[in-house]
């Protein structure tokens, strides 16, 4: 298995769309977390310009959307349909589940705060880089 410039560029556009995405969902009060709310929780970068959280964000999602296309590479005879909506499942719980984690918080607590858009937009980013991964493999083996 080797790395291809599509491979690269995937990876890149699906950073860069969740970087903006997410910001605009910010402004617009779509969400009510912080994107770069990570850097206070897990004392990293704290003093740092908000420019520089919002690129080591992008880094993050290129690096973790990198991941995402080479693990779909090995599970391309799966319908990128069903992967995606797994894909997205799982790590739309993980995310809200380490903002919203509180004692106290009941799972149908945890349900009600669920972002739908930002599920959407992640569903979206991730159906683009399964399906591209998967259109790759079965096209160039």
């Amino acid at each position: 298995m080797r790395i291809t410039a599509t491979h690269v560029w995937t990876a890149v556009m699906a950073a860069v769309l969740s970087v903006f995405s997410m910001k605009f969902l910010h402004i617009f009060k779509f969400i009510k977390w912080s994107p770069i709310g990570w850097t206070k929780r897990f004392h990293l970068f704290v003093d740092s310009p908000v420019w520089v959280k919002w690129l080591l964000l992008g880094v993050i999602c290129f690096v973790l959307f990198f991941l995402l296309y080479m693990i779909t590479l090995f599970t391309y005879k799966i319908p990128p349909v069903i992967s995606s909506l797994v894909f997205t499942a799982i790590a739309i719980f993980a995310i809200e589940w380490t903002i919203y984690v509180k004692p106290d918080l009941t799972m149908a607590q945890f349900i009600k705060k669920l972002s739908i858009p930002f599920a959407c937009l992640l569903a979206m980013i991730i159906r683009f880089v399964i399906g591209t991964s998967v259109y790759m493999r079965k096209t160039f083996g």
